[in-house]
């Protein structure tokens, strides 16, 4: 009898064990990252910005340099009702009419006094189901977002590290359009194919043949030329999230971001990153968000409109701009909608 006893209590710390393992297991981001730089405290145990602490005053006046012409780019994607490129598991945004025309000529509302008819909308959207811009906290690995905090803090709001934060400090700086597609593509529509992996050296010999030097504390802007096939009719190549072109994961990479000083990195694509990659033999899923923005407080940005800059600076030669950003303060927010501007 002793011995089924002793055998029961040997089966259920057994189960027990078995049930708290995979908790202790480390995971393959936390095996990956190991040894990679990383910035926690680097601007105060409570800092909720991260690498946008670079673009101190001398990065606005920098910036400011890079203006020459005077011309405007915005860089948001249209928002329409009912469609739109958004990430799996997200819907694009709706848009409502209050309030119309039709509601007078219904006989459902009266003219203010003096005659004035107005219009009014609501909508309904993802605040990442447009170009917007992620909050630090937004995707993490283990049980820590950035800055180490517990990633309880996410739990019915952020309550460290919201895209609030990065509303408030504002983007203001030199940005570099990093034009890829066309790089690698010299015909039209200048674009990579779906599933591209886009490295470091990739990047670096954007640069050299664009001519244009990154230089420490630049705010990346990479064009893949992928998004605007969501809008076409006949594309070269079907848009589909998980196959979407865009940076791959390498320590090369990440230790150079870490070096230069790279606030933010912006791209015309879903994750910045190619959503799904193969490293060490395993599938993984955005591992660059852990290691940007969990680990680094690197800002990430994503579903630019880069076409019609990437036009123009191919024409005058000139890839260098000062962009000017901040997304919507959403209190507790993980992300939110922006219209970046670039001035030339």
């Amino acid at each position: 009898m002793s011995g089924l006893r002793s055998g029961c209590r040997c089966f259920l710390a057994g189960c027990l064990l078995a049930s708290v393992s995979p908790l202790l297991a480390e995971t393959a981001m936390e095996r990956l990252q190991k040894d990679a730089p990383n910035n926690w405290s680097k601007w105060g145990e409570d800092d909720q910005v991260g690498a946008l602490n670079y673009l101190a005053d001398e990065s606005v006046l920098t910036g400011l340099k890079a203006v020459s012409k005077g011309r405007v780019f915005t860089l948001q994607i249209p928002m329409t009702s009912g469609s739109g490129p958004v990430f799996p598991g997200r819907i694009p945004t709706q848009h409502f009419m209050a309030s119309d025309a039709s509601v007078y000529a219904a006989g459902k509302a009266d003219p203010l006094p003096g005659g004035i008819k107005y219009s009014d909308d609501a909508a309904f959207l993802y605040l990442q189901g447009t170009t917007h811009v992620d909050s630090l906290a937004h995707a993490w690995y283990g049980e820590q977002v950035y800055g180490g905090k517990s990633d309880q803090t996410t739990v019915h709001g952020h309550a460290h590290a919201d895209v609030a934060q990065l509303g408030k400090k504002g983007i203001v700086g030199r940005a570099v359009l990093l034009d890829v597609g066309r790089h690698q593509n010299q015909s039209a529509p200048f674009r990579l194919p779906p599933n591209t992996c886009v490295d470091l050296k990739d990047l670096k010999e954007t640069a050299e043949a664009q001519k244009v030097k990154i230089n420490k504390r630049d705010i990346l802007v990479i064009r893949t030329g992928s998004i605007a096939r969501f809008w076409e009719e006949e594309p070269d190549a079907k848009w589909e999230a998980y196959t979407e072109p865009g940076l791959c994961y390498s320590k090369e990479l990440v230790s150079w971001v870490d070096e230069m000083e790279i606030p933010m990195i912006a791209s015309d694509n879903l994750a910045i990153e190619k959503v799904s990659q193969q490293i060490d033999g395993e599938t993984m899923i955005i591992p660059l968000h852990g290691a940007f923005m969990r680990d680094l407080g690197v800002v990430l940005s994503e579903i630019w409109w880069l076409d019609d800059l990437a036009a123009d600076s191919a024409k005058d030669g000139k890839y260098d701009f000062l962009l000017v950003a901040a997304p919507l303060k959403m209190e507790g927010g993980t992300g939110a909608p922006v219209n970046p501007v670039a001035i030339k």
